[in-house]
């Protein structure tokens, strides 16, 4: 009997049941929890950033991880109801993995989910124990050799156990085996992701004659279709596998966009607006302009001046050295602007204007409107 093959937002696929941690990624409550930048495997088609790669640093979505008290601000920042924790490969990191893990749910509560991502299909039993002893909800593996054995004793441990696998081009007959074989195995589901370029992998991926859809698009031609073709597929040819495609489209769009929704609402503050039609915050900006820099103390001096001079009150601006910057309602910095540019004529490095950035920790600006 063939199966319903369901299309969900952002062009995703889905035969079966989606995975609870693609559920909560998709509301936007997953945070992503990047443990570590180490990693035992060279796919080429990885996508990490060179910041990231082969580094044992932590992120917490955006936010580069000092405390265990970023992570928790993180979490709380985006209302989340999950991780998702990555790399790298996170068993590289082992201690720091299950460490976190168990941060997570003594903090948030045993109902907040955890899945986790290794490309350690051979991953030995003591380990599995460990992450499932800790709180992990959810492993997916993501096989770089036929050794299978960890994947098999997961499945015998009673944990939820996914395959994450991208969609080559190419490879239909390869995505098929795997897909028989962890129907075989027990395997809960199958995720498949549309092949993604970057600026680490683009190289690599044209190399071996695969390109862009388009030149305004990350995403590699004949992914979709192939993905397509692999969900129709396992609709008349498998039996209990879900399996799910996951589209560039869906991750930017629906996740991001729902993340960053949620991030916005609980971190906007008082002389902050929010855009009308995107998760964007609207602020004015007080800085050096491109390419030069200010003196703490310069900073300080116009800070005083817009509290002394032009009355502006404490909570509608903030003095941000670690951006060199000073942040200020947008509607009060557009009525001052004259005057504190007469104000301000002797520092010639300052310029002003109203920026839109994205509510992430790292406030990605997407425009910039001098003044």
């Amino acid at each position: 009997m063939t199966r319903l093959v369901e299309r969900l937002k952002g062009d995703s696929l889905l035969v079966g049941e989606l995975p609870r941690g693609c559920q909560l990624c998709a509301k936007g409550t997953k945070m992503v929890l990047f443990v570590t930048g180490l990693c035992d495997s060279a796919c080429f088609y990885c996508p990490l950033s060179e910041e990231k790669s082969g580094k044992d640093i932590v992120f917490a979505d955006e936010m580069k991880v000092e405390t265990d008290q970023d992570i928790l601000f993180e979490t709380e920042a985006i209302g989340g109801e999950g991780a998702g924790i990555s790399g790298g490969d996170p068993l590289c990191n082992l201690d720091r993995t299950v460490r976190y893990i168990t941060l997570l749910k003594s903090s948030q509560g045993n109902e907040f989910h955890t899945h986790l991502y290794t490309s350690q299909s051979e991953v030995e039993e003591d380990i599995l124990l460990e992450l499932r002893n800790a709180g992990l909800d959810e492993i997916r593996f993501h096989p770089q050799s036929r050794d299978w054995s960890g994947i098999e004793t997961a499945v015998s441990l009673g944990m939820v156990v996914g395959l994450e696998l991208p969609a080559i081009p190419g490879q239909e007959k390869d995505l098929e085996s795997a897909a028989e074989k962890a129907e075989a195995f027990g395997v809960d589901f199958l995720n498949i992701n549309e092949l993604e370029a970057s600026e680490t992998n683009f190289a690599k991926l044209a190399a071996l004659g695969l390109r862009l859809t388009s030149l305004d698009a990350a995403s590699i031609e004949g992914s979709r279709e192939t993905a397509e073709n692999i969900l129709h597929w396992a609709a008349s040819n498998l039996v209990n596998l879900s399996v799910h495609f996951c589209t560039a489209v869906f991750k930017d769009r629906v996740q991001l966009r729902n993340r960053l929704e949620r991030r916005l609402v609980r971190t906007i503050r008082a002389f902050e607006e929010k855009d009308e039609d995107d998760p964007l915050l609207i602020l004015g900006l007080i800085r050096p302009q491109h390419g030069q820099t200010m003196a703490p103390e310069h900073l300080g001096q116009i800070y005083n001046i817009l509290r002394v001079e032009f009355n502006v009150p404490h909570d509608m601006m903030n003095l941000d050295f670690d951006r060199s910057r000073i942040e200020i309602a947008p509607w009060i910095l557009e009525e001052i602007a004259e005057d504190l540019r007469i104000e301000l004529e002797e520092l010639s490095t300052v310029e002003m204007g109203i920026a839109y950035e994205y509510p992430s920790w790292d406030r990605l600006q997407t425009l910039f409107d001098p003044l």
